[in-house]
């Protein structure tokens, strides 16, 4: 033990340059994981605004007035039970245009949200186990956003 501390020779330039080369190694090994997580937590932060516009829209349509969708879209002499909806339908006279306009149409953080509704009169396929009796009582809403080249779906009822 004594003759560890009697050698002051000190680290040889070959001793100091492998011990750094391997602390490179173990610390880029390290970096990894922290550029992974990154890149996953910023994914996850991207698709959780995209269902919260979701959301908003389709909280947006619940609340319009049944009556009304049912008849400017859905007309007693029409056969068709589904309609799409995309930001060009907020001029019709059942929306409030600039509202509608900010719903359908959205920038957060710099990243454009287009979306696009689909009213249907097939209510079974909205939620689970709804008798087809109620389908004169409920209009199904699909509610699909995209931005960049990610899509995120979300369904809901109009109810009278």
């Amino acid at each position: 033990m004594s003759l560890l501390f009697k050698n002051n020779k000190g680290l040889s330039l070959i001793e100091v340059l492998i011990s750094i080369t391997i602390l490179g190694i173990i610390s880029t090994t390290f970096l990894s994981y922290f550029t992974q997580a990154y890149s996953y937590t910023n994914r996850n932060q991207d698709q959780t605004v995209g269902i919260n516009v979701a959301r908003n829209v389709l909280y947006y349509m619940e609340q319009q007035d049944y009556q009304t969708i049912k008849d400017q879209y859905f007309p007693a002499n029409s056969n068709s039970n589904e309609i799409q909806l995309t930001v060009d339908n907020c001029n019709d006279s059942v929306f409030d245009s600039p509202v509608c306009k900010g719903f359908f149409s959205t920038k957060i953080n710099n990243v454009d949200y287009s979306t696009n509704v689909t009213l249907s009169r097939n209510v079974e396929n909205y939620s689970n186990g709804t008798n087809p009796d109620l389908s004169n009582y409920l209009i199904g809403v699909e509610v699909q956003v995209n931005w960049k080249d990610q899509t995120r779906t979300v369904r809901g009822l109009i109810k009278k």
